[in-house]
Formats: C-alpha cells, structure tokens, sequence
C-alpha cells in the first residue's frame, strides 16, 4: 500500500473516536433528561381527602329569621340523605365545655345552627358547624337566592362547604376522649338541726 493511503487510513482512525468523544459530550445525560422532564410536567396536587359522615349522629337546633323553619327542614333532610342521624330536640348550651359535655353525653358529633335574612324577594342562609369533640365553631356557608328558591339553593350548595367540617368533626368523635372534670363538690359542714337554729335566734 502507496505510504500516502496508508497515512490517510491511519488519520481516519484516530479522527472517528474523537468525533464520538465530542458528540457524547454536548448529548444530553438521561438524568438531565429527567429533570427536565420533571420540571415541564409538575406533580399533580393530591385529591381532597373523602367525606366521610355516614352514622354520625348531630343536632340540628332552631334557626332564626324570616321563614327559617322551611330552610332548616331543607337542611335536616340534608343531612338525613347523606346518612347522618338528626336530632331536633336540644337546646343550645352556654360554653363550649358544656357542647363537649352535651357530645359525650348523647354520642353527637356536631352541632349545626342558621340564620335567615329575608329582603324584599331576596333572601340569604347562613349555616353555621360546631365540632361536638371541641365545642367550637369549625365552619360557616352562606347562601343567596330568591326568597322562595332559597331552601332549593341552599341544599344543593351547601355541602361542599360544610361536609368537610361535619367530616373532621366525625372523625374527632371516634377518637378517645379525656375524660371529663368531677362535679365540683361543696362541704358544707354538718346540717343544722331545728335546736341549733333556735338557740342562734336567741
């Protein structure tokens, strides 16, 4: 072989495993790879957790306003449908020990209250919840509608906004619970009797 094509032969081979060298250093690495394609395509946000209220038992008391009863029966059947038992008979109490103490009492775990504004043909609904575990307001929605497509309005909107707290409070519920404080007790000493309360008079 002529000197000249054996010298083109050898350049040939030591200018192809330079060019691979060049062209492995400016491709992309497959983690770089990946990040890119981790920073193009964010994580997906995690789903709310699911309402869970089945069985929970919760008290309903009277509302106040213009037309209330008709909106608060639309909020009892409510909750009746998503299987939640009412109870319709108990009066709001003073504090949020007493709420606590009500809870454990009668097995409830949430408190549930409203109030109606009427204007004109306008009207407006707030339902307020009340954690029995913490005997604390966890959650209020308002509603407004035409007075007479209030209770309507109001049942198919509401519970987006209150079935995570009547959730959080029926997960409270099933949690242990301390116990509460004994009734604080008076001595009082020994009871008069009809002799000591006449020589005290004398």
């Amino acid at each position: 072989m002529p000197f000249a094509r054996r010298l083109l032969v050898v350049l040939a081979l030591m200018l192809v495993p330079a060019g691979a060298r060049a062209a492995s250093k400016h491709a992309p690495r497959g983690k770089s790879k990946a990040k890119a394609a981790a920073k193009s395509c964010p994580a997906p946000k995690d789903d709310p957790p699911p309402i869970v209220v089945a069985g929970g038992k919760v008290a309903v008391f009277s509302f106040t306003g213009d037309d209330a009863e008709p909106v608060r029966r639309q909020v009892m059947h409510l909750l009746k449908a998503k299987g939640m038992k009412v109870m319709t008979n108990l009066r709001p109490v003073d504090s949020a020990e007493q709420f606590r103490e009500m809870s454990v009492a009668l097995n409830l775990v949430a408190y549930v209250d409203g109030e109606v504004t009427i204007e004109g043909n306008d009207g407006s609904a707030t339902v307020f919840v009340r954690n029995g575990a913490t005997g604390m307001r966890t959650a209020s929605a308002t509603v407004a509608a035409d007075r007479h497509q209030l209770g309507a309005s109001l049942s198919k909107e509401i519970w987006e906004k209150i079935g995570p707290a009547l959730s959080q409070a029926t997960a409270d519920a099933a949690k242990p619970r301390k116990p509460g404080r004994e009734p604080m007790r008076i001595n009082a000493g020994t009871p008069l009797t009809d002799a000591d309360t006449a020589e005290a008079a004398n």
